[in-house]
């Protein structure tokens, strides 16, 4: 059991993306104040039990009275179980005395060097896309309160998951990258790459296709011929991707931090210095 303080929080709104996937927010009794990709601990007690579990905020530093996170429903899970509990849920919306939550926090060291003046890699499979989620609005919150000041950035987002479905924040990313494109001298751009690792359930999909460390596999460029869409988005991230000008942060699974992390060393990458990491456990 945690002896941090633990600051009441009620249940303000919860959105199911699908089955097993929901953004979960939180309004909290009073201010917390974290940086983006740092985490808090959730409390939940229920039935005269309590379990607490870390979650990374999503949600903007701006908003210093709600607590967004992005869930996986982990069936095993003490906690996140609990969270698809419809006795829990409505425990949570009407504040019913026998159910009740609380955040301590935050902690984390996976934030941005806000000194680096590189364009930045965001890698993320499945609900490890929270922390650039949070990054990224805060990033744009920044640059529209004064864009004479912010320095240019380019940010690429590449987001891997099983289904579209589970392409959590899509339109809010999809948009943001339009407005990039539509603005080619707008300081704070946003390049967008959703993958897919299992497009065969949806024959709708005609995006990228594999896993979110698949872009690294950087194809050679054939003599003649056009290139399909995954090797034409590798062969430009390729192209570009050097630890001089870009800086790399990977969220993700195990297997998809460690992959990442073997690629790039061959190119010149250093961990910590030019790739950082958060390995995400369900």
């Amino acid at each position: 059991m945690s002896h941090e303080t633990k600051i009441p929080v009620h249940l303000e709104s919860r959105t199911e993306l699908s089955d097993g996937l929901a953004i979960i927010r939180f309004a909290l009794e009073r201010d917390f104040f974290f940086e983006p990709g740092q985490y808090a601990t959730l409390w939940l007690t229920h039935g005269g039990k309590t379990f607490g579990r870390p979650y990374t905020m999503a949600s903007s530093p701006s908003e210093t009275r709600v607590l967004e996170f992005y869930v996986n429903l982990v069936r095993e899970g003490k906690l996140t179980s609990s969270l698809w509990q419809s006795d829990v849920i409505e425990g949570l919306r009407r504040r019913e005395k026998g159910t009740k939550a609380a955040v301590t926090g935050p902690k984390g060291r996976f934030i941005l060097d806000v000194k680096d003046p590189r364009d930045m890699v965001f890698v993320a499979s499945g609900t490890g896309l929270a922390p650039f989620v949070s990054m990224i609005r805060n990033l744009n919150e920044n640059f529209l309160a004064a864009p004479q000041f912010f320095h240019p950035r380019k940010i690429f987002l590449i987001h891997g998951v099983s289904y579209p479905g589970h392409l959590g924040y899509r339109e809010e990313m999809e948009k943001l990258a339009a407005e990039s494109v539509q603005d080619p001298k707008r300081k704070l751009a946003l390049i967008y790459f959703p993958t897919i690792s299992r497009p065969f359930i949806d024959s709708s999909w005609a995006g990228l296709t594999g896993r979110a460390e698949n872009i690294f596999n950087f194809p050679a460029i054939p003599k003649s011929g056009p290139l399909n869409l995954e090797d034409s988005v590798r062969s430009m991230v390729g192209a570009i991707l050097r630890p001089e000008t870009h800086v790399v942060y990977v969220c993700g699974y195990p297997g998809t931090v460690d992959n990442i992390i073997k690629v790039l060393s061959h190119r010149g990458f250093r961990t910590d210095a030019d790739v950082q990491c958060e390995k995400y456990y369900p």
